[in-house]
């Protein structure tokens, strides 16, 4: 595992929580929650964009902070985040970068 590939998986884990929200069968709480509101079809699409640009930026920032570029609450320092072989995946700014690449230019 690499930063790329690590950061490609949260990005895939991102659309498929989205994709979720909207899917009634998916039976989540949030997608609930979002048909007990019966929005018209463009409004929906609104709430879909929303949904999207907040996860979006929530996991985008988290990535950021665990290599060290931006910070978790009031802390800025880097993370010691591994893979199961033992590879480094975090805190040499590759992460920041393949986060940007995942969530900003895909």
């Amino acid at each position: 595992m690499n930063a790329d590939n690590f950061a490609r998986l949260c990005r895939a884990d991102k659309d498929a929580m989205v994709a979720a929200f909207f899917d009634p069968d998916a039976e989540t709480a949030v997608g609930t929650l979002i048909g007990s509101l019966n929005l018209d079809d463009a409004r929906l699409a609104t709430l879909r964009q929303i949904l999207d640009g907040a996860l979006t930026d929530a996991m985008y920032n988290l990535l950021v902070a665990l290599d060290g570029g931006a910070s978790i609450g009031d802390v800025q320092q880097s993370y010691d985040l591994r893979d199961e072989s033992g590879a480094t995946i975090t805190g040499d700014g590759d992460l920041e970068s393949a986060a940007f690449v995942a969530f900003h230019e895909s």
